[in-house]
């Protein structure tokens, strides 16, 4: 801003404010399904491995 110029603060009222959202604005929540491979621990030991060997993989053809 210079000098003496002036900022109008405009208040919305609740409406408008809740209409100006999105539906992409919010997180998503996870389903069901989701909840459970995210607490089901042989799940989370098999994409363990998986990423693992992937990462080994990656470093052995980075060594040649």
């Amino acid at each position: 801003m210079k000098g003496n110029e002036s900022v109008e603060l405009v208040l919305l009222e609740k409406e408008e404010l809740n209409s100006s959202y999105q539906q992409g604005d919010f997180v998503a929540v996870p389903n069901t399904k989701t909840k459970f491979f995210r607490t089901f621990l042989p799940w989370q030991l098999i994409r363990f491995l998986c990423i693992n060997i992937r990462m080994m993989v990656m470093i052995l053809k980075s060594h040649h």
